[in-house]
């Protein structure tokens, strides 16, 4: 009996303490309803406090903060280095307009006003080039004169043929009566005799008549390059060899009384040094113009790296970091090794050629030049530097939800190899997903507090990061 009672006596203690540990813990033995849903209540609080890597940046935080994206590119991070430069005119971009005789200049353009190849630049009213007409009349009136020159010997000739044809028939008609005709014999002979002159005086009259024209051909020509237009322009009918209409002949440089210089290409006009109505000597410069596009890019690379580039090597130029560049506007071609290096800096110039240049590119526009140096390397998934910050021990970048566009989602960054702008990420992206670039360091505040991610939660209008949602 005393070993019943004892055991009982500890049972009943061991009930005591269970009931007092449910009522500590908010339970009752009679309602097991509410133990269920104290335990609901419970996961909900701590699921609403539990830290989560989305951000939402609705268009008016996106305009506000200055967020702007990137696209993840495939591109050989491990095989490429990264030389500062500048674009530059190539020679053939500029264009001089000389004069090339002495006159007064009546300007049709403005300084930075673009052209098209054949509009009028200037005219120029040329005392010379009226001279200059002078002496092309001469030569057209000179070219005319041997023209009738040769036709009066090529008639001369023919006449004196058809008079021995005539004769000989006649001389025939005799000998068939048998008789004879002295004098008409000496005449014949008098005409075959005639016939090595005639034909010497036709041959010089030809050559008279070649000398005229190769003589107005010269002049023509030169007059051409005075105009700054065509020989055909001036005088459209001088390609014809059949000169039948030289008698008749009224050339277009006849009516010319000043001269009209026009685009010899596209181009915008960059220099004006004559003043409008002012007077110019031969030789000197009216204006010029450029074709902007029409650009090289200038890159200055290590002697000690000489080894890593070749002539025809792959590479690019891309826009410096910062400002409103787009970063996805670049320029792909080969580069050039330069022929000679340069003792003093100890470097090499690379010059890099491109089909079609970036919408930014400007002559005296700095860059970088990306040379790919061993093309085996394949691409990987890289994002630029800029987009990755540094948050405590760790970095992290910010990629657009695919599925939502007003949401980012932090992302530990796990990187590999750089080339100083781009970085390879070895997981957490695709190529073509949106990474953010600008504003990614209020990104990264918003999303840490003390070395410890905050929840999840949402930026205001004004820019202020607010954890959690709006009705709370």
């Amino acid at each position: 009996m005393k070993t019943m009672s004892t055991i009982w006596r500890m049972l009943t203690m061991a009930g005591v303490c269970v009931a007092t540990s449910l009522a500590a813990a908010g339970c009752r033995n009679d309602d097991p309803a509410g133990s269920h849903k104290s335990d609901a209540d419970a996961a909900s609080a701590h699921a609403a406090d539990a830290p989560t890597n989305r951000i939402d940046i609705p268009p008016s935080v996106r305009q506000n903060l200055g967020i702007t994206f990137v696209k993840v590119e495939r591109r050989p991070v491990r095989s490429t280095i990264r030389i500062p430069g500048q674009y530059e005119l190539r020679p053939e971009a500029r264009r001089d307009y000389h004069v090339m005789l002495p006159g007064r200049i009546e300007l049709l353009v403005t300084r930075h006003q673009p052209v098209t190849k054949g509009s009028p630049l200037f005219y120029l009213d040329s005392p010379g080039w009226i001279n200059l007409q002078k002496e092309l009349v001469a030569s057209l009136n000179t070219m005319k004169r041997s023209h009738a020159d040769l036709a009066v010997a090529e008639a001369n000739l023919n006449e004196a043929k058809q008079s021995i044809e005539f004769m000989e028939h006649r001389l025939a008609n005799f000998a068939k009566a048998n008789m004879r005709q002295v004098e008409l014999e000496a005449q014949l002979a008098d005409k075959r005799n005639a016939i090595p002159r005639l034909e010497a005086e036709l041959g010089a009259a030809r050559v008279g008549f070649s000398a005229a024209h190769s003589s107005y051909e010269v002049m023509l020509n030169s007059a051409a390059s005075f105009a700054g237009v065509s020989a055909e322009e001036l005088d459209p009918d001088e390609a014809d060899e059949g000169h039948a209409h030289l008698a008749d002949r009224e050339p277009p440089w006849r009516s010319l009384r000043r001269l009209t210089i026009r685009a010899e290409a596209d181009g915008v006009v960059d220099r004006l040094p004559i003043t409008n109505r002012g007077w110019v000597e031969t030789g000197d410069l009216v204006l010029d113009t450029v074709q902007p596009t029409m650009l090289c890019f200038h890159a200055e690379a290590l002697q000690t790296d000489i080894g890593k580039f070749r002539n025809e090597q792959t590479a690019r130029v891309v826009p410096p970091p910062g400002g409103s560049f787009d970063l996805s506007d670049y320029a792909e071609g080969h580069i050039h090794l330069g022929v000679e290096a340069h003792p003093d800096r100890r470097t090499i110039s690379i010059l890099h050629l491109a089909e079609s240049n970036p919408k930014w590119a400007r002559a005296g526009m700095t860059a970088y030049l990306e040379v790919f140096t061993d093309g085996s390397v394949a691409p990987v998934n890289a994002i630029p530097e800029s987009a990755v910050v540094r948050d405590g021990l760790s970095r992290v970048f910010f990629r657009r939800d695919p599925k939502n566009p007003d949401v980012v989602i932090r992302i530990d960054a796990d990187l590999g190899a750089s080339d100083g702008r781009w970085v390879e990420v070895k997981s957490g992206v695709r190529a073509g997903d949106d990474i953010v670039l600008g504003g990614v360091y209020p990104l990264m505040l918003a999303s840490s507090s003390s070395g410890t991610r905050q929840a999840g939660g949402h930026f205001h209008p004004d820019g202020t990061f607010h954890a959690g949602n709006d009705d709370k």
